[in-house]
């Protein structure tokens, strides 16, 4: 599948709900990208972050996430990058995340 979007400069991931004080790295092809401390949901609208990837980078095979913090061990999840011009990553109460394809249109 050809990553729609990635054309007009950009790669999108939306960090979505479950984030709360959270460390939260995004590599690609295992390259760090972004790095953040205190990654929060804010539920009024969803979303913790948006991490917008330029396309000079978001060539790349695989976007990973990984978490980590408030007594949390560190976890990962990959998704291939060409899935989708905008990925979504979630946090379960448990802790256990999911990423894909960002449902639906863009929030911001």
């Amino acid at each position: 599948m050809t990553a729609q979007g990635l054309g007009q400069g950009e790669l999108t991931v939306e960090l979505g709900t479950g984030f709360a004080d959270t460390e939260v790295t995004v590599l690609m092809d295992g390259a760090e990208v972004w790095h953040q401390r205190g990654v929060t949901t804010n539920y009024s609208i969803g979303l913790a972050d948006i991490v917008r990837i330029p396309l000079a980078v978001a060539h790349a095979s695989t976007v990973e996430v990984r978490v980590s913090g408030a007594g949390r061990r560190t976890r990962s999840v990959t998704s291939r990058a060409s899935d989708a011009s905008r990925l979504r990553c979630d946090l379960d109460p448990a802790g256990n995340m999911s990423i894909g394809p960002a449902p639906g249109e863009p929030v911001f």
